[in-house]
């Protein structure tokens, strides 16, 4: 057996998607004036778009047979069954089921998209293996980590 997998160590491993979408902040049980002055020009009547990056990390102990944490192509097809189909090229307050009563700030969809993550990774792999981080960088200055906590 290998010296490095002879005990257990907790490993993290990340895998980075991208995908486009629009979005408006406004919170319909305010007024006009009062969205104007919370969210500024990101409550415009059309809304507007962002060309989110997320990191989704995984952490838990190396399996002694693969070496691996979790199989990163199962991983990346997962983010794009669950992620980049659901959320790309769309407008999240209208075509996004799972934002539909929010404002869909970075904030919310970083929990939103934990909230798909978890549940899903919890039917596929084993108690070692866990979710860690979903960041999301909303744009090359701004990002929102969530730790599910």
């Amino acid at each position: 057996m290998n010296d490095v997998l002879a005990k257990s160590r907790k490993i993290y491993v990340t895998r980075k998607i991208e995908f486009n979408a629009a979005h408006r902040l406004f919170n319909p049980e305010l007024s006009e004036e009062e969205n104007q002055r919370i969210y500024g020009k990101c409550s415009g009547l059309y809304g507007h778009g962002h060309n989110y990056v997320i990191e989704i990390t995984l952490s838990g102990i190396i399996d002694r047979t693969t070496g691996y944490l979790f199989d990163l192509k199962a991983l990346k097809a997962l983010l794009e069954e669950e992620i980049v189909a659901r959320f790309d090229h769309r407008h999240l307050n209208h075509e996004v089921k799972e934002l539909e009563r929010s404002v869909p700030t970075t904030e919310v969809l970083a929990v939103t998209i934990w909230d798909i993550l978890e549940s899903r990774l919890e039917t596929i792999t084993n108690k070692e293996v866990s979710l860690h981080e979903v960041k999301i960088n909303e744009t090359g200055k701004n990002s929102v980590r969530y730790l599910g906590e």
